[in-house]
């Protein structure tokens, strides 16, 4: 039975000036598969990420999200749609607590309006109280519950990664992003984050897509790849396809 897709690209492509940063990605992502987009150094990656996510807007093409066509939204209601990601570089609040930092994650999710929040009515009581139960389920994927109330900016470099992705899922998307999620941890750690990405997959039942350099990682959990040298696709298929085709080959060590 074949998988129908969460996110489809057709003919995407952005350009900065005279630049052509990304030209002609097209990709399709089932509602549950596990995808890795990988590249050398400055192939357009993150730009692609920024593409999908609506930070930036295409020169060209379409991205539908389960068969939405996400031309006319911002950054907000995409992830409304189901489009949610994380950074190469950190970006948590970093002097919030490690709770706060993924009750803004729950944003889709509040059941209170402003009226209630400013009275403290009891319908804020009751959403405050389900919304921090929601938090400790979803620290306790990566153990990180007894944390809870620790400030962000304090945790360990692996631990500011991990809280970064439960605040992702805190949206409840249909596809979570992660841009070189593997980036600055240790190997046990790397280990660590591959069944944890596999976990999220199958508890959550979304499609995951990432960015990595960490060939270990990518090759031990990706289904499907595709790979990006100078904005442009050249190769996508398993695994095994990929580390034998030529062109790749070509793109990581030169001719």
């Amino acid at each position: 039975m074949q998988k129908s897709n969460v996110l489809e690209c057709v003919g995407l492509g952005i350009d900065f000036g005279g630049l052509t940063a990304v030209n002609d990605f097209n990709i399709e992502i089932g509602t549950t598969d596990i995808y890795g987009l990988i590249g050398p150094n400055g192939a357009g990656k993150t730009t692609v990420f920024n593409l999908l996510t609506k930070v930036y807007k295409p020169t060209r093409g379409s991205v539908f999200v389960n068969g939405v066509d996400t031309k006319n939204l911002n950054t907000v209601k995409a992830n409304k749609l189901g489009l949610a990601r994380t950074f190469q570089n950190i970006r948590l609040f970093q002097n919030m607590t490690v709770q706060e930092n993924v009750m803004v994650g729950l944003h889709n999710e509040i059941g209170y309006n402003l009226a209630s929040a400013i009275f403290r009515l009891p319908s804020y009581w009751r959403a405050e109280k389900k919304a921090k139960e929601r938090v400790c389920d979803l620290l306790s994927i990566f153990g990180m519950q007894d944390m809870i109330e620790h400030k962000a900016g304090s945790l360990p470099y692996g631990s500011q990664r991990r809280l970064e992705i439960v605040r992702a899922l805190a949206t409840s998307p249909k596809i979570l992003l992660l841009d070189e999620p593997a980036a600055g941890m240790n190997p046990a750690e790397t280990d660590e984050l591959m069944k944890n990405i596999q976990l999220i997959n199958e508890k959550f039942k979304i499609a995951v897509l990432l960015i990595e350099h960490d060939m270990k990682l990518v090759m031990g959990i990706c289904e499907k790849l595709a790979v990006l040298n100078y904005g442009m696709l050249i190769a996508k298929g398993t695994p095994a396809e990929i580390q034998s085709n030529p062109a790749v080959i070509e793109a990581y060590l030169g001719a």
